[in-house]
């Protein structure tokens, strides 16, 4: 089995790393190719292309595009405008819609990374060993962007970066059951790769 994922990311971009993470923890049975855009605007439009190549050129059985339902990049955000604007794109480079699946993550990455606080409070425990850390409580964020961000800086005592921080805390993750039980998002993504 091949997955092709389109993520709002560019290459080795925070989603780039984290989805590819959690795809090899989850299956690592499949292989994986993985594409993208800098930002919403250019996945949504591109996609299309992106997915014909992924399945003819790449050979790949079946491709996620992935991306973050916030922020918007101007506009206010709407899952189903998101999606309708995807499948036109889709349907413009005549992409099989049968091998694509479309997954927004609400309210967007770093939401499912506050989930299960079992992960971040291993992250912290880390980066502060030997120092005693108080244990990260399991939050369920929904609505502005930063506001996930904001959680986990305030957590680690520091501003949280994405780019280096993301992939170590995911690497924390020791239940992605959890994780899915407590974010419907998530939740689609994991059932997705799971059922292929």
């Amino acid at each position: 089995m091949k997955l092709g994922l389109i993520l709002e990311s560019p290459p080795n971009g925070t989603d780039y790393q984290v989805y590819e993470l959690v795809v090899r923890k989850l299956r690592s049975d499949i292989e994986i190719t993985i594409t993208g855009c800098h930002d919403k605007k250019n996945l949504i439009s591109e996609c299309g292309e992106m997915a014909k190549l992924l399945l003819d050129n790449d050979d790949c059985d079946s491709v996620a595009i992935v991306w973050d339902l916030m922020p918007t990049w101007g506009g206010r955000p709407c899952r189903h405008n998101d999606k309708e604007a995807i499948t036109a794109s889709l349907r413009s480079a005549g992409v099989d819609l049968s091998k694509v699946k479309l997954i927004c993550i609400e309210p967007e990455l770093e939401g499912w990374l506050i989930a299960d606080g079992r992960a971040l409070t291993a992250y912290k425990t880390q980066i502060c060993h030997p120092h005693p850390i108080k244990t990260f409580r399991d939050r369920n964020v929904q609505g502005n962007s930063n506001e996930s961000k904001k959680i986990i800086s305030k957590y680690l005592g520091h501003k949280y970066s994405e780019m280096t921080e993301a992939k170590k805390i995911t690497a924390k993750i020791t239940d992605f059951d959890r994780v899915a039980r407590k974010h419907k998002s998530f939740k689609r993504f994991k059932d997705f790769v799971e059922g292929l």
